[in-house]
């Protein structure tokens, strides 16, 4: 009962800041003394977190010094652990200075303040068990303060009977020693003896229930161990209990996260793949546009050039038809033939050629082809003509001339 009383005596701790979202979910809230490991208070949060315990306790240096502090964990001693302080002389847990996660740097956030308990700040099941437990200390209480009076009694009865056998020890004494007393006290003496027999026997019944009581009260403190020892297993295998199904529950969340992160990656990796694909599509669709631009550029470009080439071209037979027939034009008999078949190859060559101005270029060649053969034919009638002047200017006498 003294034990429990000192456990309800001790602080609320009020647990506030945390850097790391995760763990600050877990650890903050506040927290109660529940029990005493490796004497000091072990505190448990009211709520608990991911259906765990949340608790604070110390642990000593016998499994190493670097063990040794105060620790957030689910389960007194267990292997998962949340944040660690390192100190070995504070009775409660340290306000600051945590390392949190337990094998990471300080957090400056992190704090642990002391409050008065509240009962409003108790769950109901908690009020509900610390009334059946005040209920069962005090059952106890009683009992033993029963025990303490029987064994007040048998006590006090003892050392009666220890006076007494004292009493008569020193009239035995006497006796040996010859010291006679009157006849009349013999019958003192026997009531004496009579009484010092009674008190034998009543001192060896106070002995035999208190030998009784001590037996009664030994197997009631085994039964009390053997109990707490049931509790504290159920305790721990409950707590083991809740401790794997975190553990299952914690396997399944990654098992589902990671199941969720590689169906993100796969949808990611089809969706890159197919903006890919559709970036290349419309690369070839682009490509291919701009090649059909291109061709008919250079087919335009090629048209115009040949356009280009053959206006060049007419205008070159043009010039041509008009050289041949401007020489012909101004041809004399000595060279007509050879103007006329200038002009003919012009015709064979360049005429096909010449455009839009073929059927009026061969209608002037024409033209000056029958105005110069005219004028070829009347220069050599002329030409004749002269000749048989001056054949008969030759001939005549020189007074005629």
């Amino acid at each position: 009962a003294g034990g429990v009383a000192k456990v309800r005596e001790w602080p609320e701790l009020v647990v506030s800041g945390c850097a790391d979202q995760t763990i600050s979910h877990i650890v903050k809230g506040i927290y109660r003394v529940d029990s005493m490991n490796h004497n000091k208070p072990v505190y448990k949060k009211y709520e608990k977190a991911k259906g765990l315990d949340v608790l604070v306790y110390f642990w000593d240096d016998r499994d190493g010094l670097e063990l040794c502090g105060w620790w957030f964990g689910p389960q007194v001693g267990g292997d998962q652990v949340w944040a660690f302080h390192p100190s070995r002389t504070s009775t409660t847990p340290p306000a600051n200075e945590w390392n949190i996660p337990n094998d990471g740097p300080i957090d400056p956030t992190f704090t642990i303040t002391p409050r008065a308990p509240s009962s409003s700040s108790r769950p109901k099941e908690d009020d509900k068990e610390d009334d059946s437990v005040r209920k069962q200390i005090e059952s106890m209480k009683k009992e033993r303060e029963d025990f303490a009076k029987r064994m007040e009694e048998i006590q006090k009865r003892a050392d009666e009977r220890k006076r007494r056998e004292e009493e008569l020890r020193k009239r035995m004494a006497d006796d040996k020693s010859g010291t006679k007393r009157p006849r009349e006290n013999d019958a003192a003496d026997e009531e004496e003896q009579r009484k010092r027999r009674e008190a034998a026997i009543a001192n060896a019944k106070a002995e035999e229930e208190r030998r009784r009581l001590a037996e009664e009260a030994r197997r009631k403190r085994e039964e009390e161990r053997r109990l707490a020892q049931e509790v504290e297993r159920q305790r721990k295998d409950e707590e083991r209990q809740a401790a794997d199904e975190q553990a299952r529950q914690l396997r399944e969340q990654e098992e589902e996260e990671r199941r969720r992160r590689a169906e993100r990656r796969r949808k990611e990796e089809e969706e890159l793949l197919r903006r890919r694909e559709a970036d290349a599509a419309q690369r070839r669709l682009e490509d291919e546009h701009r090649r059909r631009e291109e061709a008919e550029r250079m087919k335009e470009r090629q048209r115009r050039l040949n356009e280009e080439a053959r206006r060049r071209k007419e205008h070159i037979c043009q010039l041509g038809m008009l050289e041949a027939m401007a020489r012909l034009a101004h041809a004399e008999p000595e060279d007509y033939d050879a103007y006329v078949r200038m002009l003919d190859r012009a015709l064979d060559m360049l005429l096909p050629y010449t455009g839009k101005q073929k059927d009026a270029l061969k209608a002037e060649a024409e033209r000056v082809l029958r105005r110069t053969a005219s004028y070829i034919k009347v220069s050599e009638t002329l030409a004749s003509k002269w000749e048989e002047w001056r054949e008969l200017e030759q001939s005549a006498p020189p007074g005629l001339r």
